[in-house]
């Protein structure tokens, strides 16, 4: 661990602690002295992390004037009492969070915390969500108060990464990064400055908004959160249009049939995994689908152990089986689906209208009617088809505008086609599922009333995470298992609450209907230009507008977000990386620069590609992430060739991260006690979870929306003093700095300290989009703990759960769509399964198809896989001695026992992992829970957890999928958290070999 200012090492507190013995170690005491000593040396320890100093008396004093001995009994009871109980939650990224926990504080330090339990009964016959809460919550106090916590201002002293800090005070911090800030824009553009935030800080009046409001104020460049996490469901996106819908998790309780698939529930989803096994015992069967029998698979009905990376063949072959046996949901598919949209057989695109007209649309479609033979319209206003049939079979001849003629079929006739090359037996030679447990598979769920799939963030990460992810959805098309209860793939969702930190530029109402004025304009203006956008593409075409830097808030015209692979691509070093074409998809066409080069020719990315590629970045400010750790082979790539770059590298961060480490300032947050926040919601749970202010933050540790009101003030107290005000960007934008706290504060309604002000403005706005009660205030948050929302929010994200939220059911997704026949955002308008961009059309993909895993880092032995460990949030809690405790404390790797033995490799050895990427140590567990071939490392360890701080991720190239650079075709095109390129970490080749 990196040594910081005002904290001891180990070593020398225990010393200190021993120092009056007389060296003496092994001095008999008595029972009594024995638990004063030791109680006494306890809490004076935690005493002095904090920073506590007690006037004329030493905190072994204090605690026992107060803990009079008279017996044991009165130390027990004395233990269970408090000065106060407040609200809390943990407002980070997890999946899904938002447990509501009792904290609990005496002599103003947080000694614990638990469950509160206060979730309420939603749904007849349907358990509730108590407890809610892990391991990882009910020791959140030990991270507040332990080593690595950060509680002052830090600036570098020695070299990067060195660890020499000297104790600044919060002006020269901020002072430094608002001359550095205003250096970068002065002399290079805003754009040079760049935002990028993590899971750690998931609050809403404190998390990513402070800084990405100040980033939109000042023209600066903010990462794309999806992007640089990799948790964007991209195969979801290409089929439906989005991927921010998902069902609350008490309406799994309604399947029949559960699908956990690319995901380990009982790791990652510890307060919610208990519906599963409840639908169990209320009849539903459970099956596991994975490589490794993990412990959900422990739990399941059936394990199905598969290859990885070749979870698209199994799902094809399921398909197939559908299919053939004639369990095909067809009233589903004709209606919900594109199958039974009309494709050219000349150039394999769909027939639009184009094609038939002179000047005719470009996304107007064709269905051939079963009872008439007819050649008709597909609506673009609506699913219901009006009494019409679809035809899934057959073909047709059509007449085009310049009078030639073509035959055109269904889609659904092309996947017939395709679907020929996945028997079960051939499936399972790619697969290792044997075929009758495929074909088991797919009888099961043409079966089941009621099938919900459990699909996480892992099938993201894999390099054609694309195509399994669209094949496992057409599983569940075909078998019309969508927009219903108990239905459904699992995506994300955390949208409900309004943003007003972010948007708004007045308080109060006044604010509100400022800014809602100004999107209603946009909106009327989308529509005259086509009334048949839905409520949800308007807001799609809203948010669209803002990131093409055409505000529709008061705010400047900031790009929103940008992806960062532009980032990457120009300026770490990645271009290289991304070019190897032994490392990339074989069955490219060309190298991964011409297809960059034609997405930029093409203006697919117009506006997004910040910095730009003869613009070095200059200004680094991170809040709440390790981009050091995060970033796929960025400990690599990031430290070489985009860190000497920066000018000046910012942390804001609880602790001591790996990034932290190697920057040039660090700035203190407080935790999540120590402020007013609510966690960002999602509708897995529907509700809004309030933390109040338990304690005093640690130190000078500041909220974050402090910090950055603070930091406003500086860059306009020091612009003025330096002569600067007007700019620009590279894209024309103008901005000013005279007056940027001014209107970072709302123009003074809500300063640096009122933190609490803007909470009751985010409640305020969310009331009056109708996803709040009404009269909901924060005084009545303050009282429950937790508000069941009412209602999805105002923009896109919220809009594509697509269902009505009611009082006294579970959330289904998508029912907008199923039942009232609202139309999809995509292409076609409909669930689309055939993509017919010409790049989809060149790769092979208009379909989904499998497609071997590339060899990212060369041609080894053993396929490396990963996820989220069971003792940790990211990497928040990986050095929290009580978690520690609770398993080996040290990272690992899981490897199948006949691997190991091959390499003459022991349990619990230290051992060499390598590829042509890069190498790392790491110490092994045998287990027969790993297949053989395969290796588990399950991340978010820190680097500096390893020998020479090389974590997993170093030997991780950190590719993309260049098919993701495709644009403007529909739906394919960027806004904030969609249609952004992100790294692939799953399925990498690597070597593991004993050390000598």
């Amino acid at each position: 661990m990196p040594r910081r200012a005002g904290v001891r090492p180990r070593a020398a507190r225990a010393r200190a602690a021993g120092a009056g013995n007389g060296g003496d170690a092994l001095r008999p005491v008595s029972r009594r002295t024995f638990l004063k000593g030791v109680g006494g040396t306890v809490v004076g320890l935690s005493l002095t992390r904090l920073g506590f100093r007690l006037a004329q008396t030493t905190a072994e004093d204090e605690v026992y004037r107060y803990y009079a001995y008279t017996g044991w009994e009165d130390l027990y009871r004395k233990k269970w009492t408090w000065d106060k109980v407040t609200w809390g939650t943990h407002l980070v990224d997890c999946y899904p969070g938002g447990c509501s926990f009792h904290v609990y504080t005496k002599d103003g330090i947080v000694w614990r915390e638990e469950q509160s339990a206060v979730y309420p009964h939603i749904e007849d016959g349907v358990p509730d969500m108590n407890p809610r809460g892990c391991q990882k919550g009910a020791c959140f106090s030990r991270v507040m108060y332990g080593a690595e916590r950060l509680k002052y201002p830090l600036r570098r002293t020695g070299e990067r990464g060195e660890g020499n800090w000297e104790r600044i005070t919060w002006d020269q911090a901020l002072t430094d990064v608002a001359d550095a800030m205003l250096d970068a824009i002065k002399e290079s553009g805003p754009e040079t400055v760049i935002y990028e935030f993590g899971s750690g800080e998931g609050g809403t009046v404190n998390g990513t908004s402070p800084a990405w409001r100040l980033m939109r104020l000042i023209g600066g460049t903010t990462l794309d959160s999806n992007g640089l996490t990799s948790d964007f469901n991209v195969g979801l996106y290409q089929t439906f249009g989005k991927f921010q819908f998902v069902s609350s998790i008490d309406d799994w309780f309604h399947a029949d049939l559960l699908l956990i698939w690319h995901m380990n529930p009982l790791y990652t989803r510890i307060p919610s995994a208990h519906f599963i096994w409840e639908a169990r015992y209320h009849g539903a069967e459970v099956v596991s689908i994975a490589p490794d029998y993990n412990a959900s698979s422990i739990h399941a009905d059936l394990y199905v152990p598969i290859e990885p990376g070749t979870d698209a063949a199994l799902a094809l072959a399921m398909c197939k089986v559908i299919i053939d046996e004639g369990k095909v949901n067809e009233a589903f598919v004709r209606e919900q689906t594109d199958l039974g949209l009309l494709v050219r057989q000349d150039n394999r695109r769909f027939l639009r209208e184009s094609d038939l007209e002179a000047g005719g649309r470009d996304d107007q479609f064709y269905f051939l009617d079963e009872k008439t033979g007819a050649v008709l319209k597909a609506s673009r206003r609506t699913l219901d088809l009006g009494g019409a049939t679809p035809a899934l079979r057959g073909d047709a001849p059509v007449k085009l505008a310049d009078g030639s003629e073509v035959r055109v079929r269904p889609a659904f006739e092309d996947l017939v086609a395709l679907l020929q090359a996945y028997t079960p037996e051939a499936a399972s030679k790619i697969t290792g599922v044997q075929p009758m447990i495929i074909r088991r598979l797919a009888k099961q769920v043409a079966a089941a009333k009621a099938v919900h799939m459990l699909q996480g963030f892992n099938v993201n990460k894999y390099y054609h995470g694309d195509l399994m992810e669209r094949a496992m959805a057409l599983v569940m098309a075909l078998t019309g298992n969508f927009g219903r209860k108990g239905t459904g793939m699992r995506g994300w969702n955390s949208a409900q609450l309004v943003p007003s930190g972010l948007l708004k530029t007045r308080p109060g109402l006044e604010g509100f209907l400022q800014f809602a004025r100004k999107a209603r304009k946009v909106e009327k203006r989308l529509l005259d230009e086509d009334d048949t956008l839905t409520e949800e593409m308007v807001a799609i075409g809203t948010v669209q507008e803002e990131v093409r830097g055409k505000t529709v808030t008061d705010m400047p015209a900031t790009p929103l977000m940008v992806p960062p692979a532009f980032y990457w691509y120009h300026h770490a070093g990645y271009k290289e990386v991304w070019n190897r074409p032994e490392w990339n998809d074989p069955e490219m066409k060309r190298t991964f620069d011409e297809y960059m080069q034609e997405a930029m020719d093409r203006g697919w990315w117009d506006g997004l590609v910040r910095p730009a590629p003869d613009k070095p970045p200059r200004v680094y400010l991170g809040v709440a992430g390790s981009t050091l750790r995060r970033t796929r082979g960025g400990f690599k790539q990031l430290l070489n060739e985009v860190w000497p770059k920066f000018k000046l590298i910012v942390s804001c961060d609880l602790r001591m991260s790996t990034t932290a480490y190697f920057s040039d300032i660090v700035l203190p947050a407080a935790g999540f006690y120590e402020k007013v926040d609510f966690r960002f919601p999602t509708a897995h749970i529907n509700f809004l979870t309030f933390t109040d202010k338990a304690v005093e933050p640690v130190g000078e540790a500041k909220p974050v929306w402090e910090i950055f009101a603070l930091l406003a003030a500086k860059l306009q107290q020091r612009a003025t003093e330096r002569g600067i005000d007007e700019y620009s960007d590279d894209g024309g934008r103008a901005y000013r700095l005279r007056d940027v706290y001014d209107v970072f504060t709302m123009h003074g309604a809500i300063k640096e300290r009122d933190g609490e002000k803007l909470a009751e403005e985010i409640v305020k706005d969310t009331v009056r989009v109708g996803a709040l009660p009404e009269k909901t205030d924060l005084k009545k948050v303050r009282e429950k703990g937790i508000i069941r929302f009412t209602g999805l929010g105002a923009d896109a994200l919220g809009l594509a759960l697509a269902t009505d939220i009611k009082p006294d059911e579970t959330i289904s997704p998508l029912r907008w769509h199923v039942e009232r026949k609202v139309p999809y955002p995509t292409m076609t308008r409909r669930i689309q399964f055939y993509i017919d961009h010409e790049w989809f059309l060149e790769a092979g993909e208009e379909l989904p198809v499998h497609k071997p895993n590339p060899r990212m880092g060369g041609d080894y032995a053993l396929t490396m896989t990963s996820g989220h460990q069971r003792w940790s949030i990211h990497s928040i809690n990986v050095v929290n001695e009580t978690l520690l405790r609770t398993h080996r404390g040290h990272p690992l790797i899981i490897m199948n026992p006949g691997d190991a033995e091959a390499r003459g490799i022991a349990d619990g050895e230290e051992v060499r992992v390598h590829n042509d990427f890069d190498e790392f140590f790491i110490h092994t567990k045998l287990s027969s829970a790993a297949r053989p071939g395969q290796v588990i490392v399950y991340h978010a360890w820190e680097p500096y957890q390893h020998r020479n701080w090389k974590s997993y991720d170093i030997i991780i190239p950190g590719m993309i999928k260049w098919l993701h650079l495709a644009g403007g075709y529909g739906h394919l095109n960027y806004y904030p958290m969609n249609w952004v390129q992100q790294q692939v970490d799953r399925a990498i080749p690597v070597e593991v070999e004993k050390m000598v």
